[in-house]
């Protein structure tokens, strides 16, 4: 077998892709203990920084559809992790927040990102874990570029 490269194989697009996949396996491996995806605990993290929220805040924070933010919220009533409760102010609009399960498993799923980060950048110095930090977030910001507050 030839070890070397093609153009296919090497250009970015093909590269992040491979390590997208890989980083996501190994997030997925990692959050299964908990019943959550990547997608369920990134909103609930959201949830817990930023207080309770409805789905379209969600959805615009996270870049997400929002029928995809509707089917993770689902999930994590079901895992009772949120709850959904009025807004005080808009009654038609519905908040979610965090319960006490849905706050104890977001530091258990913070710690268990940590361990995979570790994973993730074993092969990197601190200064080369920073920079493709920076770099990536360049390449999403460019791309996709972060809502205003």
């Amino acid at each position: 077998m030839n070890d070397a490269l093609t153009p296919w194989d090497g250009a970015l697009t093909h590269v992040l892709w491979r390590a997208q996949n890989a980083v996501h396996r190994r997030v997925q491996e990692a959050l299964d203990e908990f019943g959550v995806t990547a997608t369920q605990l990134g909103l609930a993290v959201h949830l817990d920084e930023l207080g309770p929220l409805s789905a379209a805040d969600l959805s615009r924070n996270f870049h997400i559809a929002p029928q995809s933010v509707g089917t993770a919220l689902s999930r994590l009533e079901k895992v009772e992790w949120v709850r959904r409760r009025p807004h005080p102010v808009h009654g038609r609009v519905v908040l979610h927040e965090l319960t006490a399960t849905g706050a104890a498993g977001v530091a258990k799923g913070r710690q268990a990102m940590t361990e995979v980060n570790t994973e993730v950048t074993a092969g990197l110095s601190s200064a080369e874990a920073a920079q493709l930090l920076r770099l990536l977030g360049t390449v999403t910001d460019t791309i996709d570029p972060p809502t205003p507050r």
